[in-house]
């Protein structure tokens, strides 16, 4: 049992540190899916970290809307037509949940959205932010479930320069609409 535990907990860190959804290729979208842009970065302390972190999108477990910032540290992503929430930060053998409802971007068509130029103030404590899931999966599964906390976030409104940057990167003429991240207490 103990073996089979092992092999789910190695199982599930796999699928949550490989995403489905990720940075995107082209524009192609579904009905029901945007893209979301935006340059985002996550300050420790007095500096910040760089571009091998990702966030988790609406949940914590599966990792099914994830995205790591490309090395400008710019996200372009798609997401489901609704409000989303940041769920979960990672880094580095480290996570923080995010509470649901905090960090938030309201989603009503299926267009390109720029959601802002973000600093994430996470400054990471090594015995509180450590990714070990003990118990396996059923710990695994505990830890998602914990509400998380508020961390402070800077939105600055640059959209000429993180649009000009995408419509460069992927060839782009539609318009992008504006709706910046909220932050939600």
């Amino acid at each position: 049992m103990k073996r089979i535990l092992t092999i789910l907990a190695i199982t599930l860190a796999f699928v949550s540190t490989n995403c489905s959804a990720a940075r995107i290729k082209n524009l192609n979208r579904k009905p029901n899916e945007a893209i979301i842009i935006a340059k985002i970065q996550i300050k420790n302390g007095e500096s910040f970290l760089n571009n091998k972190w990702n966030f988790l999108l609406n949940e914590r477990l599966f990792a099914k809307w994830s995205v790591w910032p490309d090395d400008q540290n710019y996200i372009y992503m798609k997401v489901p037509i609704r409000k989303n929430f940041m769920a979960l930060l990672q880094y580095d053998g480290y996570s923080k949940n995010i509470p649901d409802n905090y960090l938030t971007i309201d989603i009503k068509e299926s267009k390109i959205y720029y959601i802002g130029d973000i600093v994430i103030h996470w400054t990471i404590d090594p015995k509180k932010d450590r990714a070990n899931f003990s118990g396996g999966a059923i710990g695994a599964i505990a830890e998602s479930q914990k509400k998380g906390a508020f961390l402070e976030v800077d939105v600055i409104d640059n959209y000429n320069e993180t649009t000009a940057y995408f419509n460069s990167k992927f060839q782009n003429s539609e318009l992008i609409e504006k709706e910046l991240l909220k932050t939600n207490k």
